[in-house]
């Protein structure tokens, strides 16, 4: 994405298209695409509406970190553990993120390119590579993953269901790019960004819920 701004295509998962801030990104280099896919909330954490039902849905084995980080004290932003074969499994279980192929993997933690050749100005905000359980607001709970495939990078969000279920809710992938994603945040704040150089044209950008409760993970 350095040299290559993207193309943005959002999809709905169920129920036809669905435009963040109005309209989609234009296109701007056809040799770097980006992917995006959005679903619908659940209608509260304990119930799913007959419209959502069909949407695939995935189990992780045993008493998931996932499940025993919501135990603890509910931040809007909490750090997590997940294992590569727990993110094979979330990714292996959406089509729409075949794209990133069998063997997805985590960054480095300690690869930090997406601040090197930055100079914007990042008081007070954290950036991790790590996955994050975000509460964008109280009831709400998605973990969000930046990862690599073999010639991809993506981020992508998945509901938190009853049950130890998980549920795409919107995806991010950039095509021919496997340069470090961080996530970053304010502690107190609900927004919640990411970034291949933060806040270098094209190669940051944020995810929201909005009020028809979906998912965007939009460039900016």
């Amino acid at each position: 994405m350095r040299s290559r701004l993207a193309v943005a295509i959002a999809l709905a998962l169920v129920g036809g298209a669905c435009h963040a801030r109005g309209s989609p990104p234009t296109a701007r280099d056809a040799d770097a695409p980006v992917l995006g896919s959005t679903a619908p909330a659940p209608q509260g954490i304990a119930s799913i509406s007959s419209q959502e039902s069909a949407a695939v849905t995935v189990a992780l084995p045993g008493a998931s970190a996932i499940e025993m980080a919501l135990a603890g004290p509910r931040h809007r932003f909490r750090k997590t553990a997940l294992t590569t074969d727990d993110l094979a499994r979330l990714v292996s279980a959406s089509p729409e993120l075949a794209r990133i192929g069998a063997e997805p993997s985590f960054f480095d933690v300690g690869d930090n390119q997406y601040l090197l050749r930055s100079k914007a100005a990042r008081e007070d905000i954290t950036f991790t590579t790590v996955p994050l359980l975000w509460s964008p607001e109280p009831g709400t709970e998605l973990l969000v993953v930046t990862g690599r495939g073999k010639a991809t990078s993506f981020i992508a969000a998945w509901w938190l269901l009853p049950g130890g279920q998980y549920r795409l809710a919107s995806s991010f992938i950039m095509l021919g790019e496997i340069a470090p994603v961080a996530l970053a945040y304010k502690r107190d704040e609900p927004d919640l960004w990411w970034t291949s150089c933060w806040q270098c044209p094209g190669e940051t950008g944020h995810l929201s819920l909005r009020e028809d409760r979906h998912v965007v993970i939009v460039q900016d």
